[in-house]
């Protein structure tokens, strides 16, 4: 016999399927049953950790990174447990690919299951190390929009004294040295090299054989007001 005793439903912003789970109390099995519907998010990366049992279906779950990468880490079937990992709250996503029910998986069950299943424990020691990437990941992308604003700015002044001097406005001379810039902005010429290509990946700068070249002022001033 199932108990229903809780449903709750939500769009999470900005994204195309939302969370929408129906608890499920199985007195029989003494199991609580989500029922997670196709699309829908069985959790998000910032959510509480909890484990849980594909009981039926299938779960998309993939890791978001920072630069918007989206990586596939794997599909859970039935009999899987999904939402390993050593920190407070999950690092990755996962989704219903079809109508799925899940069941919730106790500490104290999943140690019973991890002592017995060298599967588990090689699945456990991957999440753990793609927490660490992920810290990490989060951890370069903070201190590199910084940089990225600081050298955007510099940038800009440059660009606004090439004018009444009478050259390029969007040229900055190859004479101008990485380690000038460096000493100027306090930063390694690592940092200053990271934040470069952040520049140029935005599409802001350009480098060509006379020097470095904005080609978007516009995205360029968006980086600086980033500061």
């Amino acid at each position: 016999m199932a108990i229903v005793c809780q449903t709750e439903s939500f769009k999470q912003p900005g994204n195309n399927g939302g969370s929408a789970k129906r608890a499920v109390f199985d007195v029989e099995s003494d199991v609580v049953l989500q029922n997670v519907k196709t699309s829908d998010f069985l959790f998000q990366a910032g959510d509480d950790r909890t484990l849980y049992r594909v009981e039926r279906g299938a779960i998309c779950h993939y890791m978001l990174w920072a630069d918007g990468r989206h990586e596939v880490i794997e599909f859970a079937f039935p009999g899987d447990i999904i939402g390993l990992g050593q920190l407070r709250t999950h690092s990755t996503s996962a989704q219903a690919m079809v109508d799925t029910v899940v069941s919730l998986v106790s500490e104290k069950e999943f140690q019973e299951i991890l002592e017995s299943d060298d599967r588990l424990s090689f699945r456990l020691a991957a999440a753990v190390e793609r927490e660490f990437d992920y810290l990490r990941d989060k951890s370069l992308a903070a201190n590199e929009q910084p940089a990225s604003a600081k050298v955007a700015n510099f940038l800009l002044a440059l660009s606004s004294m090439n004018g009444p001097e009478g050259r390029d406005r969007n040229l900055i001379s190859d004479e101008i040295t990485a380690g000038f810039v460096a000493e100027k902005l306090d930063m390694s010429i690592d940092k200053l090299g990271a934040a470069l290509l952040c520049l140029k990946k935005e599409g802001a700068v350009r480098e060509t054989a006379a020097g470095l070249r904005i080609v978007n002022t516009v995205t360029l001033q968006k980086m600086a007001d980033a500061a």
